[in-house]
């Protein structure tokens, strides 16, 4: 178990959360949004419940080592969050209009980079 400490608060975590959110949280400053992961946490009386963060560039955590479940135990009751996506995506349109906006997206980068026709 790990204790995350950030901003003004803490939260106690599997090791295996905590290992993806450290690795997730180099791929955020390249970016100049912040995004929202909910992972699980040990609460009050033992139990797990959710909890969200908000990540950004400047987030920024301290990790500590802390007594708690087994490594059986923090497999079953934490699983790991699957990261939102950091930047831009590209899709492969597979409707019958992408050929004919392709199309036209090279026709109009074709007139923007030739001046427009002048």
């Amino acid at each position: 178990m790990k204790r995350i400490t950030y901003s003004d608060g803490s939260i106690l975590t599997s090791n295996a959360i905590t290992t993806a959110l450290l690795r997730y949280i180099t791929s955020v400053p390249g970016t100049d949004n912040s995004v929202t992961v909910d992972v699980t946490v040990l609460g009050e009386n033992d139990e797990t419940c959710m909890h969200t963060l908000v990540l950004s560039a400047a987030s920024q955590f301290d990790v500590v080592d802390v007594e708690g479940v087994t490594e059986e135990e923090e497999v079953a009751r934490f699983p790991v969050p699957e990261m939102p996506v950091v930047g831009i995506t590209g899709i492969i349109e597979s409707t019958g209009d992408a050929g004919r906006t392709a199309e036209d997206f090279n026709r109009i980068t074709s007139e923007i980079e030739n001046g427009l026709g002048q």
